[in-house]
């Protein structure tokens, strides 16, 4: 079976966004200079969701994975979706700040796709 070049970029891009997303989460500390407000808020958010989790999350961003099977969504819940947010687009610009402006986008637009997924209206 040949893979047709755009899977494999999906692929390599997933797997890269993973791996950014769990050192994010493992430490906010990444140099992106904001207020002490923000980091306070931002590390409050952080410990709302287990490393577990938000490799799940991240993991749905790209494809249909477990996180529901997994029971991340009650994490995801809890986290409530301004935090959601938040750490959103902290990864986003504090870790892959080169991301074109409409794959950044996506990723928001994702991350409002999970919180539906997870807490049905």
């Amino acid at each position: 079976m040949a893979f047709k070049p755009t899977t494999v970029i999906k692929s390599t891009a997933a797997a890269i966004f993973t791996i950014i997303a769990m050192a994010a989460f493992a430490s906010a500390s990444t140099g992106l200079v904001q207020s002490p407000e923000q980091d306070r808020y931002l590390n409050q958010c952080l410990g709302k969701i287990s490393s577990r989790c938000a490799m799940y999350a991240t993991a749905e961003m790209y494809h249909h994975g477990p996180l529901k099977q997994n029971g991340c969504c009650l994490e995801i819940y809890h986290m409530g979706q301004i935090c959601l947010n938040i750490v959103t687009r902290h990864v986003i610009e504090a870790l892959v700040p080169k991301l074109e402006p409409t794959k950044k986008q996506d990723l928001i637009d994702k991350a409002t796709q999970i919180w539906y997924l997870c807490v049905p209206v």
